[in-house]
């Protein structure tokens, strides 16, 4: 089992996860190897369904504190409000307290929907690094590599080529590493037809060229997947190669779009707290991505847009979820939690809030009814203007004014003999 620590990510703690992610990538590789089908493309599309499959229950905990959070929104927001000029100790701390009643109220804290995160984020950095160290992890792809690597190894005084040591660190390869056997196998991975040119030309050696040309055809398949070879660029392979970063950006824009969606409240909100970031985050974090797969190897580009797919997918499975989960059970079941926690602490357990919990659906009507009541205070408002506008125009002693005054008492004349026939 020596291909778990080749060419993997020592990285605290993602660096053990990542050991776990790749036997799964590993068995997934023996099993499409085993039916004949054996291709890292079709390995990575697996690999994230399974995972992300695996990481459905972690995904439902955070759209459940999403959807309190929605709800929780308005009650925060008006305290922070009612503070907001108020810099003192005393009203910071009563401003804290009263935010903590809110969350109390709901059954959870203020760091209710970190913990998934928390969970989350190694996993998800793990996964990058099961995909971008393949031959770390998938034990048949690294042996394909290790009679290349014997065979430069055996030649005297390799790692000292000038010629060798640019074309390494032309794929982030240092001199230093020339000596590391796994190092070398990341380095070969990455090649593409040219820089394997390259490297028979700077030696010239038979045994490494016929090393070569006895596994061609195999890295050729395992890496081509609907015609691109994933262990190069989309900029090295312009064709179809720019649908890479393009499916990436919109995939993973689409997939926060509808995550927004899923906060019913606090995604129409603009004043929600850390609204305007979260609207930021679904512009800028595609773009990125789509910046980013330009370089990296296209593997990572297909990891990012199944990963986004199979995200939009599950999101749309919770939401669909979600819309039967009601609130109250869910404070509820949360205030069991707290106390059956407290329980073991020996503190007495806390009560449900008389206060009502707020639904979405009302939270939504309120909103409705608060956006016509403004329309008509505008309205209101602008006739004010136009009147006050009208009026101030006309100067006392001015001939606007005099002759307002001859029509108001034309007027007023008319009325009374309209009055006077009438009583005759």
């Amino acid at each position: 089992m020596d291909f778990i620590t080749a060419t993997t990510s020592n990285w605290f703690l993602i660096g053990p996860i990542s050991v776990v992610l790749g036997w799964v990538m590993n068995g997934i590789y023996e099993v499409l190897d085993l039916i004949g089908i054996a291709n890292i493309g079709l390995s990575i599309i697996l690999f994230t369904i399974i995972i992300k499959a695996l990481m459905l229950p972690l995904s439902i905990k955070q759209q459940k504190f999403s959807k309190l959070n929605s709800v929780m929104s308005p009650e925060i927001q008006a305290i922070q409000k009612k503070y907001k000029n108020k810099k003192d100790n005393e009203s910071m701390l009563k401003q804290q307290e009263e935010m903590k009643e809110v969350y109390e109220k709901y059954g959870t804290s203020m760091t209710g929907g970190c913990v998934q995160l928390l969970l989350q984020m190694p996993i998800l950095f793990a996964l990058y690094q099961v995909i971008y160290h393949i031959p770390g992890h998938i034990a048949k792809v690294k042996e394909l590599y290790v009679p290349i690597q014997n065979a430069l190894m055996n030649i005297q005084d390799y790692a000292t080529n000038q010629d060798l040591i640019t074309l390494a660190q032309s794929n982030a390869v240092s001199a230093n590493d020339l000596t590391n056997g796994n190092r070398l196998i990341d380095m070969f991975y990455n090649f593409d037809p040219s820089e394997w040119e390259k490297l028979l030309n700077i030696f010239n050696n038979d045994a490494l060229t016929n090393a070569y040309l006895s596994i061609q055809d195999q890295i050729n398949h395992i890496n081509l997947f609907l015609t691109l070879d994933l262990s190069k660029s989309p900029a090295q392979q312009i064709w179809p190669g720019i649908l890479i970063p393009i499916l990436a950006g919109l995939t993973q824009w689409l997939s926060s779009k509808i995550a927004q969606n899923a906060s019913p409240t606090s995604s129409k909100n603009n004043d929600a707290p850390g609204a305007g970031m979260m609207k930021s985050m679904t512009t800028i974090m595609p773009l990125m991505s789509m910046v980013f797969c330009f370089t990296f190897a296209s593997g990572i580009g297909v990891y990012w847009i199944i990963s986004a797919v199979v995200q939009i997918v599950i999101q749309l499975f919770v939401n669909r979820y979600m819309e039967k989960v009601d609130i109250n059970h869910m404070v509820e079941k949360n205030m069991e939690k707290v106390n059956r926690k407290r329980a073991k602490k020996g503190l007495p357990p806390k009560k449900l809030s008389n206060k009502p919990v707020i639904s979405v659906k009302n939270l939504e009507e309120e909103e409705k009814l608060e956006k016509e009541e403004n329309v008509k205070k505008a309205e209101m408002a602008k006739k004010a203007s136009e009147y006050y506008d009208q009026t101030a125009k006309k100067k006392k002693g001015s001939l606007a004014a005099k002759a307002a005054m001859v029509q108001q008492y034309d007027e007023k004349m008319k009325n009374e003999k309209g009055k006077n026939t009438g009583n005759k």
